[in-house]
């Protein structure tokens, strides 16, 4: 389980925006602050198209939200290059570019991870199988 906030610190990590204390939420990243609850919903909600989950979840509203992922070290892992090439894309695009790539290894290996699922295949045809063959 991990919290908005803490993809947001790692965020701020990955683009060099701590403060001297090593703080996240500053004056210089207030703006990131606001954004960030719709990147990581946008982020999510691609996630989970991928995966085919159709269950509802509840979208992030602020920092202090758990991030509705399943995995904490994909919450950890490869969130944070995503929601970084996203606050950077307008500021510094070259960094930018580099997160997403980074967030879309890290998405694609976390996909290929994952268990397959198996189920039943329904026979929509009928009447093929085990050599019996309909009449022309």
């Amino acid at each position: 389980m991990a919290y908005a906030g803490d993809v947001f610190e790692a965020a701020m990590g990955l683009m060099d925006e701590l403060s001297a204390e090593g703080e996240a939420q500053t004056s210089d990243t207030a703006e990131y602050v606001l954004r960030t609850p719709a990147v990581i919903n946008l982020l999510v909600s691609e996630l989970k198209m991928l995966t085919g989950e159709r269950d509802d979840w509840l979208p992030v509203e602020s920092l202090d939200d758990i991030v509705p992922v399943a995995d904490t070290s994909y919450a950890l892992g490869a969130l944070p290059y995503g929601l970084a090439a996203n606050l950077l894309v307008d500021e510094n695009p070259s960094a930018a570019g580099f997160y997403q790539q980074r967030y879309e290894e890290l998405r694609a290996y976390y996909l290929s991870r994952m268990r397959a699922v198996s189920g039943n295949i329904t026979d929509l045809y009928g009447g093929l199988e085990y050599g019996e063959f309909a009449c022309w």
